[in-house]
Order: structure tokens, then C-alpha cells, then sequence
């Protein structure tokens, strides 16, 4: 199959038309490109035409990309684990969240971060975000990640490579913007091409986008702009969360003369009511398997000021208790009075909906974002190319959780990167190869505000089936006397120096080599209040170096099928939240985390393409920050097996299908802040639910406590399902009077998961139905799509500190239906 990606390479797509989801371009003549060799294989020809044909759901990768692996380089060619999703599959499938990429690419199940789709989780970890190339701003919750406006989205599992930054293993998420220049030959837009779009759908769904492609000669400069607007001012499954967004953004491509070629683009978004929620609080087997709720409210605290809710000064006045450090119970601690710790009026039992979440109307979340980018290109006659390239991100996040947690965030930073791609070798040759130097520099400030009511939360204080109540609604520095318990002010800068190498030999041998040194300098400061701020250390500095690398040795058979195996070793900074890096990180050594990993498969291309895929296992070592105060580092430990398979059945039917089975253990235990349930400790659930109950260490705790194995050594992480597999098809044809109809049907099995603790709440295996209906008429298209068909009840954990106590009831039966206009 080589000769299909040389040719591939040669073709150029000169005349194309608009179809279904705006930038993706479907080719109806090619022609060959002036600097190449004309192509003849009639054979090669053949099969591009069969398998172009066939894929109706946008799986093919239509042009090799140098961006993700550092060289233009097939990803079915390329040893490691990742999935390119084209705007056309996403459209296909109903993907309109970063959650929903599960229904595409295996191990990307994504536990609760408070009902935010902010990151992506991948083989049991949160990943990171990048844009064109470059890491974003941490994401862990903050603002839902916008993929709308994306041309592609890539998931790479791992580590990045070298050209993209130091980065942690476990995997990243890739989003690429619409452009003017076409995918599949890299040319320009012959004319202006566009598409409207309104969606709406049941919870009041309203949604609007639309995009625009000019294409834009001036003088030698041969190129085109491109624009995509989007707004959103919707409801929502969950009762008392209406998300608003808008979005605009912009990208420029030319050929500007001399072999330049200038890329630029940027995105600025906005949002609110994307408000964090905890789901269900007062977790209990029975509330699981049949919807049973403890009713009942604690009514010893009053907001005597009348004002709604609980200002710091009437908190402090009637629970003067900091911590009460539970005599019987070692290291564990009642955060508030024990006397004010029952529920005392309206007990009983009661039917709680999923819809019913822990929210108050004094929950808010604000998000601002600006994102650009430049890439200044020369390419010379050799085909070796020198890249120029500059990147900013800026993140601005205020927002409040009625139980008592606000935070304020600014972040921005901004990197340049130069690198120059060349070639050595020719076709006479044992070995060939191309490789990829460079240099990079980047520059991150961000300032972190958290409080935390000086400790006295109370999750499960609250009577969803009430409501949100004056007592179990904490004030905040927004608009109270509370404080700051945390005000972290963190800088760092990373100068690095990085090269890639990719050698074939004897032409099925290839080998890919991937290194960098990364230098360091940081500097944190911690100013929140001294009572209750969580830090040991105000102020620290520090510098250091790090030396990452990959390898990886791919044998591409005649037949089709490729095996490969990588090995890794990279590190990272531990950031937390807004990516600052805590005072108390830096003065004991721990900022600085190292990973490993280690991966074998195969990449398969059989029946000339008709069937595309990869199976791998890997095993892998990372590190997790602990969510409170960002100060305390746990190592885990992963593996798993993945499967990703694409059939083009026939020229109406395609099916992909998906499946992983992985297990994620943190090491030595978890090592930080947990909240447990009452009767986890031998407490009474209902006399005590008015208070949190929580360790400073939480398996060292419960071991002291209980002397039980389970908490000693390597615990594993629950929460994350074992196993979750996908199955998808898509059929489509013509009919009557209509261009195309076509429908997409969908299962996603996800396996039991539960809380941390041995006997904590279980949530049962869950099987979710998606059907999707299209019809194409002309330059109009409508698309029905479907969620959750049968109506599934199901539950995701919180990804949190209070992954034993709160779940997220699933999302019910949803439908949004879609009106396009192409022009």
C-alpha cells in the first residue's frame, strides 16, 4: 500500500464542492501537480476511487499532516496510538462535546469534572488540550472546549512529540481550525464557499453558527481567508444550568512569493452559565439502584442577615470550629462543629429526578478566552522547509459552586518556536530518511484565587429535593466579607531545543527517534489568607533541566498489516488549575514529574483500504496532582489494550468500532484531601451529613483506621470504567428527488465504576443507543440526532476529591435537529 500514499503525495484536487459540514471538501476531478511526476499506477488510481466512494462518514485521512508527528507522515504508517476525527465524522456522529469523542477513539472515557466538557480524559488521565500544534491554558472544568469551529480533531495517546513541547503521557487532544486551503491537495478555495446553520432541540436548545471561505489574490500572494461565528443561548438537561457561548474565529493561509507561505489565525470566546455542579449529593446504594433519596435538612445554622445566603461572620459566629479532629477516628476531621452536624427537620425518603443536580441560582461561571497563532513558512527547492512560528493563549474564569467554592483565574502565555525539516537519501538508497531541529521558547503567568470557606464545605448539606436553601448557600469574595484561601501568583518560562529523526529502510523498516531538553524557570508566591490558606510556603524559586525522548520501530508489510513498538520517557511541569504551579511544589522538588511508557500494535490496511485500524497495548507511568491546593503529587500506574477498526462495507455502509479495557492505579495510594461518607468510618450518615467528613491523606488514613490492605499500597482508580466499547454504522444513498439520505445508529457499553473507598456506592454497566438522520437536497441539508434513545439511566463519577460522595446522574434522552444551507 506504499504506492497509495505516494499517490496520495502527488495528487492535487482541483475542482471541489461544499458538502455537509462546511470546510470539508469532497474531490470530483484531480488533476497532477506541476512539481510532481505524473502519476500512472491505474491500479493506485483504482483503489483511491473505491475507498473515496465508500467513505461516507469522513473516515479517511485524505492528506498526510506534518503537524502532529513532526513529518508528513500517513498516520496508518506512523507507530503510535492516535485517531485523526474529520469535521464530517464529527458531524456524523453527533459529536458536539469532547465527552462525546468516546463514540470515535478508544480510551477517551472522561469521569465528571462538575458537568464541564472541558478535558479530555485518555487511558485513565486527563489529557491536554492543544490548538494548531500548541498547548492551551489548563482546562479542567473551567469553560465547555469549543470543537465546533475544528476542520480536525486529533487524539494521540502518549506522550507529544518533540516539535509540540514537553507534555505528559497519557495523551493529548488537538484541535485544528477551518481553513481556506483545501485538505486533500493543499491548494486554495477556487471561489467563496459558506454554510449557515440552526440548531435547536428539546431543553430549549439554540444554537447558530455560521462560516464563510474567500479566497484572496493579491499581487503573487495566492490564498483565501476563512471565518466561523458561532453562538449558543441554550437550556439544559440538568434543571437550572443555561449555557451561553459566542465565538468567532478567524484564519488566513497564502502563498505569498518567493516559497513563503504565511498561516495565521485566532479564536475568541466567551461564556457563561456553564456552572460546575456535583450532581447528586447523599450518594447511597439505594439512591443508585432505585432512586431512593434521604430527605432532611440541618437548621442549626441561620442567615440571620436575611440576605440569602451565609456571609463569612455569621459562619464563623456560630461554627467557631476550624477542624474537629475526630477523637475515635484518627486522622479524620468533622470540617465544622460536630454539634451542628444533623439533619434535623423533614426526614424521610423521597424520589430524586436526574434532572435535579446541586445547583442554586447564585451559581455562576464566566469565561473569557483569546487564542492566536502565526506560522511564517519557506519552502526550498530541496523540499526542505523552515518554519517560523508564534502562539498566545489567554484565559480569564471567575466563578462560583453555592456549597462554597469560588475561584478566579487569569492565565496567558505565549511561545515561538523555529524549526527546519529536511531529507537526506534518495530512492537508490538502503536508507532514507527525514528529520526535523528546532528550537522553542515559552512564557506562562497565571494567577490562581480559590477559597474554600475556611474549610467548612459541606457537600451534603443541601436537600436537592428542597433546593437551594439561605444556610446552604455560601457567600464568597465576590460579593461577601469571605477571603481568598488560596491567591497563588505563578511565572515560568521553558527555552528548549528539540530534533526528530524518521529513517527507512530497505523500504519497510522505519524507525522514528524523538528527543528534547527542556530548561526551566520558575517562580511562585503564595498570598492567600495565613489562616486558612493551605500553604506551607509562601515563595519559591527554582530551575532545572530535563531530557526527554521516544523511539519507536514500525515494519510495514505488503500485506497490510504493520506491527510497532514504542518506548518513551517523558516529564512535565504539574500544573494546577489555572497552570500556576504551588510555592509548596517548587520547595519540595515535586514540580517536576517524569513518565513512562511503553506501547506495542498494529496498524492494519486490508482489502486495499476497505478496512483501517490499529490494535495496541501499553503500559504507563505517570503523575496526578491532587486537586486541593495543587501540593501534592501521586504516581499512577496504567495498562490496557485498544481497538479501533474502519469498514467501508459498501459505497452506502461504513461501520467503526471502538473498544478498550484498561486499569489505572495510583501507586503508593492516594495521597491527598478526599471526602468520604459518614458511614464509611462507622458514622451515621443522617447525623452527620450537615458536615464533611475528610482525611488530609486519605489512604494512609483509612489504613491507620481500619488496617485493611485494600488502602495499603497500590489502589486503583475506580472511578474510570474498565472497559468501554463502541460500535457505529452508517449507512447512506440517494432517494427521489433528494441528493443523499443517510442514517448513523449507535451502542456505547460502559463498564461498572464506583468511589474509592471498599465499600463505596457501585454504579452499574450502562448501554447507550444514538441515532442520526440526514437528508441533502440541493445546498440544503437537514440532521435529526438522537442521545440516549432508550432513555438510559446511568452515572458518571465526579474526577475529584468527591468522587465518593456526588455522581452526576447521565444525561436522558435528548434530540437537537440541524438546518444547513451551503452556499
Amino acid at each position: 500500500m506504499r504506492k497509495l500514499n505516494k499517490l496520495f503525495k502527488s495528487v492535487s484536487f482541483a475542482t471541489v464542492v461544499i458538502s455537509g459540514s462546511g470546510n470539508t471538501l469532497m474531490a470530483q476531478e484531480t488533476v497532477a501537480n506541476e512539481n510532481t511526476t505524473q502519476v500512472t499506477d491505474e491500479e493506485a488510481v483504482e483503489v483511491i476511487s473505491i475507498t473515496a466512494k465508500r467513505d461516507i462518514a469522513g473516515f479517511l485521512e485524505n492528506q498526510p499532516s506534518s503537524l502532529l508527528f513532526g513529518f508528513e507522515k500517513s498516520l496508518l504508517e506512523t507507530g503510535r496510538s492516535a485517531t485523526f476525527v474529520s469535521d464530517e465524522t464529527l458531524k456524523a456522529f453527533g459529536v458536539t462535546t469532547v465527552d462525546d469523542l468516546t463514540a470515535v477513539a478508544p480510551g477517551t472515557f472522561t469521569a465528571s469534572f462538575y458537568g464541564v466538557e472541558g478535558a479530555l480524559n485518555v487511558r485513565g488521565t486527563l489529557a491536554e488540550t492543544y490548538f494548531h500544534g500548541f498547548k492551551r491554558i489548563e482546562n479542567k472544568g473551567t469553560y465547555q472546549t469549543p470543537i465546533g469551529s475544528t476542520s480536525r480533531v486529533d487524539i494521540l495517546r502518549g506522550p507529544p512529540t518533540a516539535n509540540f513541547g514537553p507534555g505528559k503521557i497519557g495523551g493529548l487532544l488537538n484541535l485544528e481550525p477551518k481553513t481556506a486551503r483545501l485538505s486533500q491537495s493543499g491548494g486554495f478555495l477556487p471561489e467563496v464557499v459558506g454554510e449557515a446553520q440552526v440548531t435547536f432541540g428539546s431543553y430549549d436548545k439554540k444554537n447558530a453558527s455560521f462560516q464563510v471561505g474567500v479566497p484572496v489574490n493579491i499581487s503573487e500572494a495566492e490564498g483565501g481567508v476563512y471565518a466561523y461565528v458561532e453562538l449558543e443561548d441554550s437550556g439544559s438537561f440538568y434543571n437550572g444550568i443555561t449555557p451561553e457561548h459566542q465565538m468567532l474565529q478567524l484564519s488566513a493561509d497564502f502563498e505569498i512569493g518567493n516559497s513563503w507561505k504565511l498561516a495565521a489565525g485566532l479564536m475568541s470566546y466567551t461564556s457563561e452559565g456553564y456552572v460546575q455542579t456535583p450532581g447528586w449529593n447523599r450518594v447511597t446504594q439505594e439512591l443508585i439502584d432505585n432512586g431512593t433519596y434521604q430527605t432532611g435538612r440541618d437548621t442549626d445554622l441561620v442567615d440571620t442577615d436575611g440576605n440569602g445566603q451565609m456571609e463569612w461572620a455569621e459562619l464563623s459566629a456560630q461554627d467557631p470550629t476550624y477542624f474537629a479532629k475526630l477523637t475515635h477516628y484518627p486522622d479524620f476531621y468533622l470540617y465544622a462543629d460536630a454539634s451542628l452536624a444533623a439533619l434535623d427537620t423533614n426526614l424521610g425518603t423521597t424520589k430524586l429526578s436526574p434532572q435535579d443536580v446541586y445547583i442554586s441560582d447564585n451559581d455562576f461561571s464566566d469565561t473569557g478566552t483569546f487564542t492566536g497563532f502565526v506560522d511564517l513558512i519557506k519552502t526550498y527547492d530541496d523540499d526542505s522547509q523552515l518554519k517560523i512560528q508564534v502562539f498566545a493563549d489567554y484565559l480569564d474564569n471567575q466563578r462560583f459552586v453555592s456549597y462554597g467554592f469560588p475561584a478566579d483565574y487569569l492565565a496567558k502565555t505565549f511561545e515561538a518556536r523555529v524549526s527546519y525539516i529536511g531529507a537526506f537519501g534518495s530512492d537508490k538508497d538502503t536508507i532514507t530518511g527525514v528529520y526535523n531541529v528546532g528550537l522553542s521558547s515559552r512564557y506562562y503567568d497565571a494567577r490562581k484565587k480559590e477559597s474554600y470557606n475556611g474549610g467548612q464545605i459541606a457537600i451534603s448539606r443541601r436537600d436537592l429535593s428542597v433546593g437551594a436553601m439561605p444556610n446552604d448557600i455560601m457567600g464568597s469574595p465576590f460579593n461577601s466579607d469571605f477571603f481568598w484561601d488560596l491567591d497563588t501568583q505563578s511565572t515560568w518560562t521553558d527555552n528548549a531545543i528539540f530534533a526528530m529523526v524518521d529513517l527507512t529502510a530497505m523500504d519497510i523498516w522505519d524507525l522514528s527517534l524523538s528527543a528534547r531538553y527542556d530548561y526551566y524557570d520558575l517562580d511562585s508566591t503564595e498570598n492567600g489568607d495565613p489562616t486558612y490558606s493551605y500553604a506551607g510556603v509562601t515563595e519559591a524559586k527554582d530551575t532545572d533541566g530535563k531530557f526527554t525522548y521516544s523511539a519507536t520501530l514500525l515494519l510495514d508489510l505488503p500485506s497490510g498489516i504493520r506491527p510497532y513498538i514504542s518506548y518513551a520517557e517523558s516529564a512535565a511541569i504539574e500544573f494546577s488549575q489555572a497552570g500556576e504551579v504551588s510555592p509548596d511544589l517548587i520547595a519540595n522538588g515535586e514540580w517536576l514529574s517524569d513518565g513512562k511508557l511503553v506501547e506495542a500494535g498494529l496498524k492494519l490496511e486490508l482489502f486495499d483500504g476497505i478496512v483501517t485500524g490499529s490494535i495496541s497495548g501499553y503500559g504507563q507511568e505517570r503523575t496526578e496532582l491532587s486537586t486541593v491546593a495543587g501540593s501534592t503529587v501521586n504516581r499512577t500506574k496504567s495498562e490496557g489494550a485498544e481497538l479501533e477498526l474502519r469498514i467501508l462495507a459498501s459505497e452506502n455502509l461504513s461501520f467503526s468500532i471502538t473498544s478498550n479495557k484498561q486499569k489505572t492505579e495510583y501507586v503508593d495510594g492516594y495521597d491527598g484531601y478526599y471526602v468520604i461518607n459518614p458511614r464509611d468510618i462507622g458514622l451515621d450518615d443522617v447525623s452527620n451529613y450537615g458536615v464533611s467528613v475528610a482525611a488530609f491523606n486519605f489512604s494512609d488514613s483509612l489504613y491507620a483506621l481500619t488496617g485493611s490492605e485494600y488502602y495499603l499500597g497500590a489502589l486503583e482508580d475506580t472511578r474510570i470504567p474498565d472497559a468501554v466499547t463502541s460500535i457505529y454504522a452508517t449507512y447512506a444513498d440517494e432517494m427521489g428527488v433528494f441528493d443523499r439520505v443517510g442514517t448513523t445508529w449507535g451502542v456505547r457499553h460502559v463498564s461498572e465504576t464506583s468511589g474509592f473507598t471498599e465499600f463505596a456506592t457501585k454504579y452499574p454497566s450502562y448501554l447507550l443507543m444514538q441515532a442520526a438522520l440526514f437528508v441533502n437536497y440541493n445546498d440544503w441539508s437537514i440532521s435529526l440526532n438522537i442521545d440516549n434513545v432508550l432513555d438510559e439511566t446511568y452515572f458518571t463519577p465526579l474526577q475529584d476529591i468527591y468522587g465518593d460522595v456526588a455522581v452526576l446522574p447521565g444525561k436522558g434522552r435528548e434530540w437537537r435537529m440541524s438546518v444547513h444551507y451551503n452556499f
